[in-house]
């Protein structure tokens, strides 16, 4: 059904060229649509040639400038809206930046989706709007207080978003990410998501570097499966309007993570533990009822299998 829905649409993915979009505009054209992935490039092009030959529009423009985007966003049935400036490190760092990118980049894509009449708009967010919780699930109607710039200005494109729908009539749905992780996803970069770069290292005999205990709790989501849900809500109409959380339901941790990377790649990796991160959780247990009752849809990918998968495409 989701499939005959999204045949021949036009969907316009910011950040498409990146790892969770590549994976993202795969599974699109899979399902018939017509994709354009539209990225600055600023994490770089090496899924470019991947998209072109799955005949995907690539579109090299930054968010931050309205005037640059706001033409590619006419003729096109949906937006998914992935283009950010991730990492809560990376916005403690810089914290103006995080805001141009995060706040101002999502208000442009709202606006320029409002101009041009675009019938749905999938806001992604992130798991880094909630406050820090060791022992709550994270539902998605909790009070929320992010600790750092990167969460707030994921909170704050949930809000934009929101009032789209509510003042313009933009139909908008905010999914929440929890850790994603997969194939594409480069270990080598600055501020490098924890299972690529475990896998990158020890793949080359380096040192593992693991902050604090090794003890921090993670919802880890496989790509593909978030891809899906992401496909779900851009087709839901019980979906629009609403606030979403697509994780896998089991939390991982980071010693956990060493062990089964130690067990695919098959030796023992050297780990050296450093002080822990600034604004850091111990936990954010994801409660994933509202997507398994609203977009129907469960995880498929045991953590194992995508561990094993993930070190496959790093292999290759």
């Amino acid at each position: 059904m989701v499939k005959t829905m999204m045949k021949n649409k036009m969907y316009l993915v910011t950040g498409g060229a990146g790892f969770i979009g590549s994976n993202l505009c795969k599974l699109l054209v899979s399902k018939g649509a017509k994709v354009v992935a539209l990225d600055n490039l600023s994490i770089g092009d090496n899924n470019v040639a991947f998209l072109e030959d799955l005949g995907v529009d690539v579109v090299v423009e930054d968010i931050r400038s309205y005037d640059a985007i706001e033409n590619h966003f006419a003729g096109v049935d949906v937006v998914v809206h992935l283009a950010a400036m991730n990492r809560a490190q990376r916005s403690i760092e810089n914290p103006i930046e995080a805001n141009e990118v995060n706040i101002t980049g999502a208000l442009n894509c709202l606006e320029a989706a409002r101009k041009h009449s675009v019938g749905r708009f999938v806001n992604i967010s992130s798991s880094s709007v909630y406050a820090n919780q060791r022992d709550v699930l994270l539902r998605e109607d909790m009070e929320l207080a992010p600790p750092h710039p990167y969460g707030v200005g994921k909170l704050t494109s949930e809000h934009y978003a929101r009032t789209y729908y509510e003042l313009f009539g933009l139909e908008t749905v905010s999914l929440r990410f929890f850790s994603v992780y997969g194939p594409r996803q480069l270990g080598h970069i600055d501020k490098a998501g924890v299972v690529a770069k475990f896998i990158h290292k020890a793949l080359r005999d380096e040192t593992i570097e693991v902050y604090g205990d090794g003890e921090q709790m993670r919802n880890f989501s496989y790509v593909e499966d978030v891809a899906e849900c992401v496909a779900r809500a851009s087709v839901n109409e019980g979906a629009v309007g609403e606030v979403i959380n697509v994780a896998n339901p089991n939390e991982v941790s980071i010693n956990a993570i060493v062990k089964l990377v130690e067990e695919v790649v098959g030796k023992k990796l050297r780990v050296e533990h450093l002080d822990p991160l600034q604004g850091d959780p111990a936990r954010n247990p994801a409660n994933t009822e509202k997507c398994q009752r609203m977009l129907g849809y469960s995880p498929t990918h045991s953590f194992e299998e995508g561990i094993t998968l993930t070190t496959d495409w790093h292999r290759a």
